[in-house]
């Protein structure tokens, strides 16, 4: 079976404003959904009218990331979990911002690494979306720097790489979690996953 590599984009392949990460939930209590919801059929679209998404397209999303330089190591990272399989990014940013996230990511290099740009069109929370999606797929690792998806995606049984930030540190996650002080740290993990050549 061909492996699965999972990266979220900000905080793991772009670099926060400020090198600043708030937007980390830190909520590591969350519990797994008792049923697997199909992203294409159970879950709600985000119900935004056609207007506002037009607007919010041609002004928020198209300047909102395109400031943000990439992290240092998570090239190197990618190109390690690409040699070694199939590579997506799930990322919690809107659907709506598509094209300038696709845009950002041939800018620096990573797009030719990535067989899927998965990005979140529905009204679901980003850790409630990653867990929906990733329940469908067999994933080898998704490496994310959010606590409370991380949490929750190892609840699943998803094995995750939590990438180190102030906001993550000290809370008391699940089994199934791996900690990485840096993008570095990912590569080395990715290079000497069990099954690896």
């Amino acid at each position: 079976m061909t492996e699965l590599w999972s990266f979220d984009l900000d905080g793991i392949l772009a670099e926060p404003p400020f090198g600043w990460n708030p937007a980390v939930n830190r909520n590591v209590s969350l519990q797994p959904y008792p049923d697997h919801p199909d992203l294409a059929t159970d879950l709600a679209t985000d119900p935004a009218p056609a207007w506002l998404d037009f607007a919010l397209r041609r002004t928020w999303y198209r300047w909102r990331y395109v400031l943000r330089p990439p992290r240092r190591g998570a090239i190197e990272a990618m190109r390690a979990a690409s040699q070694r399989g199939r590579v997506i990014v799930l990322t919690g940013r809107h659907e709506r911002g598509r094209d300038q996230t696709e845009s950002w990511l041939e800018r620096h290099g990573f797009g030719p690494m990535i067989d899927e740009l998965i990005m979140n069109g529905t009204a679901l929370k980003t850790a409630r979306y990653k867990e929906a999606y990733l329940r469908m797929q067999s994933a080898t690792l998704h490496i994310d720097d959010d606590a409370a998806t991380v949490a929750l995606l190892a609840r699943n049984d998803i094995p995750t790489a939590l990438v180190s930030w102030p906001r993550n540190r000290g809370l008391a996650y699940p089994p199934g979690v791996t900690r990485c002080d840096d993008m570095d740290e990912v590569r080395a993990l990715i290079e000497r996953w069990p099954g690896n050549d």
